[in-house]
């Protein structure tokens, strides 16, 4: 097998070769890279290694959290990425390009893979990628953030098509008053999950209007898990005629072998929200306020659950420079789940699903919230309230940094507190298995700073520090210590 095929395994999966091979193509073109070689206007590449060490044997929860399923949380990780990024073509009209990012690394779990092999077109705003790339979907997504309950970076990215408007375009004839953004794709999950070789069916659509220095923006996001072979149910719905049903928020057929619950409901495991924000812009800072509701199913999409999902705050100062660059606060709570006042909360069971047992994951990462955890078999934690902040700023000209910090309460799922079944179980059953004894509250952080070199134009060294204390996750301290290189 030549080192390419090694390198490339396929794009559905993780794979785990012998390293060696792949070790010296890296440092090839490391030393290939280095400063001084000729430079190209059209090709960006990057090359980075970094050691990741925690106290308790294993990660703290921010060093593997919202990096694309690169870092192995059981243990200390010797990381080692190679990226580039090309632009093939640039006429002022179409634009072309592609990129690759190849992950080696050393830990309990060895592994090496391509967290990004794409190619991207874009014209007249539209733009139309393949493969597998980065595409979070959410209004408040970003470096400070937990991460959306949609999708963040917690997962390697899904292998699909896209096309998008990746920008905010303008409504024609409104003058910039009304402005879209709108996203449809199809990917390809993993052959390895519960129901093997199942679809995912992603769409969403924002409207913003603008009025001086305000702006409002609304808009709906649809995720679906669908099709697949089930062990239980066998062979589930997947022909075209199935897919209109899908992206229309339809039944199964109800001739299909597809379960009582998808004839009656919708088809295939759906994960939605609606998402809201208001944003002001002032000569030197910019405020913005989100709102995400999450929305599991038919029911949810009635308000059934107002205060689940999660609020978002943010102010960025337009020095970026300055010592403090950005502020963001969230407010996370998942815990009424569209039970109704007599029942219990948790009834939804979020990111789980009763046929697609995998869930709202992929590659054993929740494509969501990090919060929400998997065990590599169900969701084992989906009731909570959180809290959390992070800030960014410089403290000289070549040094930046980041700062997380979240706090959690965490009352794993329902079932855990629920002796027997049912949807309709009294309130005074919380006086027979009180959710307080299952009650676990967690603190995690992080400190990041990052130098650049000044007489070494694109060197950059890592330096981070981060902890968890409280019953989730194991007390414990680490530390990240890397080094990149960024040429073109």
């Amino acid at each position: 097998m030549t080192i390419f095929t090694k390198a490339l395994g396929t794009l559905n999966g993780i794979n785990k070769p012998n390293l060696n091979p792949l070790l010296l193509l890296f440092a090839v073109f490391t030393v290939f890279m280095l400063p001084g070689r000729a430079k190209s206007q059209n090709t960006t590449y990057k090359v980075r290694t970094g050691i990741y060490a925690g106290t308790a044997g294993e990660l703290p929860f921010w060093f593997y959290s919202n990096i694309n399923g690169k870092i192995d949380p059981s243990g200390t990780n010797f990381l080692n990425e190679l990226s580039f990024h090309h632009l093939f073509m640039d006429n002022g009209t179409l634009l072309l390009s592609g990129g690759v990012n190849t992950v080696l690394r050393f830990s309990d779990d060895k592994s090496v893979h391509l967290s990004e092999l794409y190619i991207q077109t874009r014209a007249y705003g539209l733009q139309l990628d393949a493969g597998r790339f980065r595409q979070p979907i959410g209004l408040n997504n970003h470096q400070l953030s937990v991460g959306s309950m949609m999708v963040s970076d917690n997962a390697i990215p899904i292998p699909k098509i896209s096309i998008s408007t990746p920008e905010f375009m303008e409504v024609p004839f409104t003058d910039g008053f009304l402005q879209y953004k709108g996203m449809f794709s199809h990917g390809w999950l993993e052959g390895s999950r519960y129901v093997s070789n199942a679809f995912l069916h992603q769409k969403y659509f924002y409207l913003r209007v603008n009025a001086g220095s305000f702006s409002g923006t609304g808009g709906i996001i649809h995720n679906a898990q669908w099709g697949g072979e089930s062990p239980q149910f066998g062979r589930l719905p997947q022909s075209f005629g199935d897919y209109l049903r899908l992206i229309s928020g339809m039944g199964a057929n109800p001739e299909s072998n597809a379960p009582g619950g998808e004839i009656s409901n919708v088809m295939g495991n759906s994960v939605a929200a609606y998402e809201f924000g208001l944003a002001y812009r002032h000569d030197q800072y910019r405020i913005s306020v989100t709102r995400l509701f999450y929305l599991e199913d038919k029911v949810s999409t009635r308000f059934r659950s107002p205060w689940d999902g999660v609020w978002g705050t943010n102010l960025t100062f337009d020095n970026n420079n300055g010592l403090l660059h950005a502020i963001t606060y969230e407010h996370i709570n998942t815990k009424n789940q569209d039970a109704k006042s007599w029942e219990l909360i948790g009834r939804r069971d979020y990111y789980d699903n009763f046929v697609y047992r995998s869930g709202w994951t992929y590659e054993n990462r929740t494509l969501g919230i990090p919060l929400i955890l998997f065990d590599g078999t169900t969701i084992t934690n989906n009731v909570l309230i959180g809290h959390h902040v992070g800030f960014k700023g410089k403290g000289t000209d070549n040094l930046a940094y980041r700062i997380l910090f979240t706090y959690s309460r965490n009352y794993g799922v329902r079932d855990d507190w629920v002796s027997r079944g049912g949807d309709s179980i009294p309130n005074d059953r919380d006086d027979i298995i009180p959710r307080e004894q299952f009650r676990q509250d967690q603190y995690s952080w992080l400190v990041q700073f990052k130098y650049t070199l000044q007489n070494l134009e694109g060197l950059q060294v890592d330096l981070s520090i981060g902890s968890d204390t409280g019953k989730l996750y194991a007390n414990n301290l680490g530390v990240m210590a890397g080094v990149s290189y960024t040429g073109w």
